[in-house]
């Protein structure tokens, strides 16, 4: 499967929203394109939810919308798991467990791009020791064995919705127009620029 995503988006639709962006200050319209991308990622979120059905803890589902410092809006939607931790100096079922503990982020990748299960008819080297064919042990092959299909729900998301958001931050400028717009005032929503 191809799961590739092209998109061109028409200059004069992005000309006429940056004009009517920039009738704003700077963290106004940091806020107006957060209001948007919020209800953008929960769609995103719900789906992906669905998608991967009783496969992942839906609670481990996370939106997260953030302002970088050159200005630029970055929303994504991923399962959590704990950051900013060094996993221990042990293997085997010790360290999955300490994986599993953390969340599911870690192993969220397989259930959503696949996995290969381990073949019987590879060698496990000595070095895997008392675990067997275990769990990364320095083994000479893993995952070869039978193909365990991805639910692919990120992409499937990503390529589902991603013509939506456009209009939703439309909207919001417009919304935002709306709400400030007073008798004589200057402001015009994305449709009235030309």
């Amino acid at each position: 499967m191809n799961f590739a995503v092209t998109a061109k988006i028409d200059p004069d639709s992005e000309r006429k929203l940056r004009a009517a962006l920039d009738q704003f200050p700077i963290a106004v319209q940091d806020a107006i394109v957060r209001k948007a991308m919020r209800p953008f990622l929960s769609k995103e979120l719900k789906s992906i939810r669905a998608i991967n059905g009783n496969k992942l803890p839906a609670k481990d589902a996370k939106a997260k919308v953030k302002i970088m410092p050159g200005g630029v809006v970055w929303g994504a939607v991923a399962y959590k798991t704990g950051s900013g931790r060094k996993p221990p100096d042990k293997g085997g079922r010790g360290l999955r467990a300490v994986y599993d503990s953390w969340g599911t982020g870690w192993r969220s990748h397989f259930t959503e791009l696949g996995t290969h299960a381990w073949s019987s008819a590879l060698a496990v080297p000595p070095s895997a020791g008392r675990y067997g064919k275990g769990w990364k042990r320095k083994l000479y092959h893993r995952g070869r064995g039978t193909f365990i299909r991805g639910t692919h729900a990120s992409e499937v998301t990503a390529r589902m919705f991603q013509s939506q958001f456009r209009p939703m931050v439309i909207s919001a400028v417009n919304s935002a127009i709306e709400s400030r717009r007073a008798p004589g005032s200057r402001l015009r929503t994305v449709d009235e620029f030309s």
